[in-house]
């Protein structure tokens, strides 16, 4: 019996996308930002962005601690194996004014030792918040949580506090603008980082722009955004 040749194959393998950084984020809540910045990762990262979250890790001061921390040990890792991401990582800690103490010392600290910080004024909410309206009201973080809880079906800070990413992840550009509006007025006002502002978006925008291969749309968006740059003051 004659033998054929096996006919090509008209599928042609893809070498498997590997992240191109990784994000070390030490995290003051339990669900609410870990849960938050998964789903940026999937949604925006497109594969390319490994994102590694450190949950419920303390008041500013000690998360800043850790964050200095992990950050030693992965140069340290790096410095043994090179193939360690190539050093393409960066740490960040996240973490709100509410009502903790020592938050000026903590955002020092960072600067410091080069942690990058998320930080929000009266609370993380704020920021899902500014994807669904143009909020600029001073309030403490219960009365900040309740309207974000008006705004997301499905968000409730005594059960779980989970975002609703779905609702918002198509309004990232809208979020971030606000959230420079008010950045940029407390400056002015002679009161960085104080009430309503947030930094959050600027992490979110890393994960966007290290995404960059399944997220060109995003990134025409992003060119056309200013810098959101946080303030290298500690006023609070």
């Amino acid at each position: 019996m004659r033998i054929f040749p096996t006919a090509p194959t008209l599928y042609r393998s893809t070498a498997q996308r590997l992240p191109r950084v990784e994000l070390v984020v030490v995290c003051e809540g339990k669900n609410t930002e870990p849960e938050y910045l998964k789903e940026c990762a999937r949604y925006y990262g497109a594969g390319t962005v490994r994102l590694r979250p450190i949950a419920a890790a303390g008041v500013p001061l000690t998360i800043v601690k850790a964050a200095i921390n992990e950050k030693a040990t992965l140069v340290d890792n790096h410095r043994k194996n090179k193939d360690s991401f190539e050093g393409c990582f960066k740490v960040w800690a996240i973490f709100d004014r509410d009502i903790h103490p020592n938050v000026p010392q903590a955002l020092g600290l960072a600067r410091q030792f080069g942690v990058e910080v998320a930080f929000s004024n009266p609370c993380f909410e704020l920021w899902p918040l500014l994807h669904l309206e143009e909020f600029g009201t001073q309030l403490e973080r219960h009365a900040l949580q309740s309207r974000l809880k008006s705004k997301m079906p499905g968000y409730d800070h005594n059960d779980g506090a989970l975002i609703n990413f779905e609702l918002i992840k198509h309004r990232f550009a809208d979020a971030y603008i606000r959230a420079k509006v008010h950045n940029t007025t407390r400056e002015k006002e002679r009161c960085p980082k104080g009430n309503p502002s947030t930094s959050v978006g600027i992490l979110v925008r890393k994960i966007i722009e290290n995404g960059k291969h399944a997220n060109r749309e995003m990134l025409k968006i992003l060119d056309k955004l200013p810098a959101n740059s946080s303030s290298p003051r500690d006023s609070v």
